[in-house]
């Protein structure tokens, strides 16, 4: 490995030999200097130690990233200039001469992530997913917009049951804002679907080192870190909508919750621990759930050339007495069509519940897989009760990307596009296909139900993706106004928009 302490003492010894002949020479030269030229050699000296201060910080972060990881010191010595895009190590395009990226320099550009630090070498205006970034002078502070949309269609064949219904929808609008202010950010968001609106992220993010590791502290309403697929948010998920380990292994409260989150991340690993309440849209009218969560994820294989994801989750949620909704119906074709879902039954009055599940990944390449199983017990004083659920994903980037992998948080991030559409590329081409399996037969009443899709994302640029989705539903309900078995077919395409 280079020592790159020899290069900072280099560097910094360099001009300080330097400097002082410079002087000498020029007070040789003239026997009474102006105040002018005193001027100038103040200003000079200046000059010299604010580069050898930006020379020092350089080669700070060189030393540090390569202690780290040897391959990508050479990434984390270029300047951050641009737009940062999101771009993991392990499935960068190294063919085309691209050096791998790291975290320090380029932003992991997801909706559901915390907003990055303020960084005082980035001032002014600059433009990020098509919007404004306005950060002040000094770099301390930083603003912008974020949002997004997503336009829906769906149609569904096949059922006996009266389950074929199709049509348009816009199934997420949603509007906010994100800052920081040094290493305290900070983020806004609501939300119109389904004919009402909802807070979304409403958090704030304090990063500090924690043992000597990176780690970050928020407070407020904050998306769970919850299953690989469901941690991230759909607009990030590679289909339409997240697997049924997200969908229906979770508490009662949901995806989100007002309450404190610690992550802690090394180098190849990231542990969360997170205590919340109900989400803020809660009334007010009776006693909050309250739910400790936790995940942890491992990255034993992480190279260019491939990355190996093992992780595992958990939580225990205490819910108020007369709770309900404690068990959801779940999609299997798309959130659309509410008639394709898959029954729980009446599991009865639940006074708590401890969920958890475990998740295996692999990218390699233009090739991805993402496998999930996650199980859920209900504690009942007339016995306990469970269910549970796995999804089996794989998918492969025809051209144009790679798969998105961010391995600093285990989850996927947003998609690179090498040659977009709006610039007169070909964009990037994905395909996937995805099992699932639901199995609520413990419940009184509880159905079963499976699923096979078949999928395509056309990524036009870095916010923009076209997604199609094909999938072979089963049913079996033993509750509801058509119980029974039934089977079809559905048709999910979406447009989306995410800045």
């Amino acid at each position: 490995m280079t020592d790159y302490r020899t290069l900072r003492r280099a560097a910094i010894a360099l001009p300080l030999v330097l400097l002082p002949s410079v002087a000498w020479g020029q007070a040789a030269d003239a026997t009474a200097a102006r105040p002018a030229a005193q001027m100038d050699l103040e200003t000079l000296v200046r000059a010299q130690a604010a580069r050898i201060e930006g020379l020092e910080e350089r080669l700070r972060l060189l030393e540090v990233a390569g202690r780290a990881d040897p391959a990508q010191a050479v990434a984390s010595a270029a300047p951050a200039t641009g737009v940062a895009k999101t771009a993991p190590a392990a499935t960068t395009d190294t063919a085309a001469g691209k050096p791998p990226a790291t975290g320090r320099i380029l932003r992991f550009a997801n909706a559901e992530a915390a907003p990055p630090a303020a960084d005082p070498s980035k001032t002014g205006v600059k433009f990020v997913n098509g919007l404004p970034r306005l950060a002040s002078a000094d770099g301390r502070s930083w603003f912008r917009p974020r949002g997004r949309l997503f336009f829906d269609a769906s149609a569904t064949g096949g059922s006996d049951q009266g389950r074929n219904v199709s049509g348009t929808s816009l199934s997420s609008a949603r509007l906010g804002f994100e800052g920081a202010v040094g290493d305290m950010s900070w983020a806004l968001e609501g939300d119109f679907a389904r004919n009402r609106v909802v807070w979304k992220s409403a958090f704030v993010t304090f990063r500090h080192p924690l043992f000597g590791l990176d780690a970050e502290t928020s407070l407020g309403n904050r998306f769970n870190d919850r299953t690989m697929d469901g941690s991230a948010g759909v607009g990030a998920a590679q289909f339409r909508n997240f697997n049924v380990v997200a969908g229906a292994i979770l508490p009662q409260r949901g995806y989100w919750g007002v309450g404190v989150q610690e992550r802690v991340f090394g180098s190849n690993w990231h542990a969360s621990l997170q205590a919340t309440g109900e989400d803020p849209n809660n009334i007010g009218d009776n006693n909050d759930g309250f739910t400790v969560l936790s995940r942890v994820h491992w990255n034993p294989v992480k190279s260019k050339t491939a990355t190996l994801h093992l992780g595992a989750w958990g939580f225990r949620e205490g819910l108020p007495a007369g709770a309900t909704g404690v068990v959801r119906n779940t999609a299997l074709a798309g959130d659309f069509n509410t008639l394709v879902r898959l029954l729980p039954g009446t599991p009865g009055s639940v006074r708590s519940d401890v969920g958890y599940g475990v998740e295996l990944a692999f990218v390699s390449g233009r090739f991805w897989t993402q496998n999930e199983w996650g199980r859920r017990v209900l504690y009942r004083d007339a016995g306990n009760l469970h269910h549970s659920a796995y999804s089996i994903d794989a998918g492969l980037f025809l051209f144009g990307g790679r798969p998105p992998y961010d391995a600093r948080r285990g989850v996927w991030g947003r998609t690179i596009v090498d040659r977009p559409v709006t610039e007169g590329g070909p964009g990037v081409l994905s395909i996937q296909a995805r099992y699932e399996n639901v199995d609520y037969s413990d419940l009184p009443l509880g159905g079963q139900g499976r699923s096979l899709t078949l999928g395509t994302n056309w990524y036009l640029n870095g916010i923009t993706r076209i997604m199609l989705d094909l999938t072979q539903w089963e049913l079996d309900n033993r509750a509801g106004t058509n119980p029974g078995k039934d089977d079809g077919q559905t048709v999910n395409a979406r447009f989306q928009l995410q800045f």
